[in-house]
């Protein structure tokens, strides 16, 4: 039913408000947004029956090692007063992989796979401020600093705060915000002692150059480990540097490449430079000391808040795309970060990816995807050790053009993997549907 002036101006006294403008008659209605990947991969040494995580997608490349699957939903409500003032009401749920591992890994179609929380409930106002949008509520934050080809967030400090973006200062547009993030690990009825780490953010953009800066404090940060409580830091700092160039590496106009620093210190190191406590970052690329800083313990988000105070991270990588005339794309990513520790151990990685696509049709690709990674680490004592993983991906993408961005895409895989961690080469054979809007 639609209201009328006079009714809102009703409702507004009877409820003991003072005013209200009016949004019902410039409604924008709804948007509907989404994410989904769908498939099933098959290992042949274990008689093709389903593959889990047999990589990291996030350094050797998605393609052919993507065994989880995903899916997101988006609605938004847009409304606009007299005043000219905008409001977009948005909401996401998303599958609850943090807590159910049959989202990740399921295959069958009943309801009992698809567990699903909300993942961001916010809203945002333009023309509250002369410039820029201020924000509230539990949103994603700086997941838009993303590598597609491995699904590798390098900025993740999504939470529940308030903020404003892209407010103009100086002749540049600036960003704001507090966040607040928790252990999601803990399923108890308090969480993680009610114990949440509060985060401020700073970011700038001077066209064409981005720069970030977070500073971080967590109270009483204390893991149990086997019975012993151990202290870690309670604050830190990351910084991140993004430059975005239309060209290959000065070579050609004919793409784009993105060269990114990040350095942080104390809770802005490890899994948490350039984030926030968050389920993504808890698995993403961070240090392989951490791992072992928590011995025998299930610990889920806590491992990521496993660092001390003089712990410091420094993360380069570049990553970008170049285009044939012949309508041939190759995207690659490189990558590498090193961790020194306040006790005197240390770890690094790096990788590399390129994946080549070779268009058949209007309607049929060919895609390739080769991806290395090498990991290395010395303990307090000195002891070294180092290890390797590589893979080949190849296999046709069928797609359809939807005319207005999202291209969906269904993809026929097969893997080869191999390095020093296995007991011996892997094949993989798998299908996956991906579709973003």
């Amino acid at each position: 039913m639609k209201l009328t002036k006079m009714t809102l101006a009703f409702m507004a006294v009877s409820t003991g408000m003072i005013s209200i403008p009016t949004y019902a008659e410039k409604s924008e209605g709804f948007e509907f947004h989404g994410y989904f990947r769908a498939g099933v991969l098959l290992d042949a040494n274990d008689d093709f029956k389903r593959s889990k995580f047999p990589g990291s997608k996030e350094r050797l490349g998605r393609l052919g090692i993507e065994s989880d699957n995903h899916f997101e939903l988006a609605l938004q409500k847009n409304f606009e007063n007299d005043q000219g003032q905008k409001v977009r009401i948005k909401t996401r749920a998303g599958a609850d992989n943090s807590q159910y591992a049959t989202n990740q890994l399921g295959a069958n179609a009943d309801a009992t796979n698809s567990e699903i929380g909300m993942v961001e409930t916010y809203v945002e106002f333009d023309g509250y401020t002369e410039t820029g949008t201020v924000w509230g509520g539990k949103r994603f934050y700086g997941k838009d600093n993303y590598i597609f080809m491995t699904d590798f967030f390098y900025t993740d400090m999504s939470g529940t705060g308030v903020g404003v973006e892209g407010i103009e200062l100086g002749g540049n547009k600036w960003d704001f915000a507090y966040i607040a993030s928790d252990d999601s690990g803990d399923t108890g009825f308090w969480g993680d002692s009610n114990n949440v780490m509060n985060a401020v953010h700073v970011g700038v953009d001077l066209g064409g150059v981005e720069l970030h800066a977070m500073g971080k404090h967590l109270p009483d940060n204390i893991i149990e480990e086997n019975g012993v409580s151990n202290e870690y830091a309670t604050s830190g700092y990351d910084l991140s540097a993004i430059v975005h160039s239309e060209s290959v590496y000065g070579l050609s106009d004919k793409g784009f490449t993105k060269y990114i620093g990040q350095v942080g210190q104390g809770l802005g190191s490890g899994q948490l430079l350039g984030g926030t406590l968050t389920t993504y970052n808890t698995y993403a690329p961070g240090s392989n000391v951490i791992a072992n800083k928590i011995t025998g313990t299930d610990c889920g988000t806590s491992c990521v808040k496993a660092v001390d105070i003089d712990d410091m991270s420094m993360r380069l990588l570049t990553w970008g795309g170049y285009f044939f005339d012949n309508g041939v794309s190759v995207f690659h990513s490189l990558q590498g970060q090193y961790n020194d520790m306040e006790d005197g151990s240390n770890d690094g990685w790096a990788s590399a990816m390129v994946r080549p696509t070779f268009p058949i049709s209007d309607k049929l690709d060919f895609i390739t995807e080769v991806g290395y990674q090498y990991n290395h680490a010395e303990d307090v004592s000195g002891v070294t050790s180092s290890s390797y993983d590589y893979k080949l991906t190849v296999g046709p993408k069928l797609k359809v053009d939807t005319g207005f961005g999202p291209t969906p895409e269904i993809r026929f895989l097969a893997t080869y993997l191999d390095g020093d961690q296995r007991d011996e080469s892997d094949f993989l054979l798998g299908i996956q549907a991906d579709m973003w809007w």
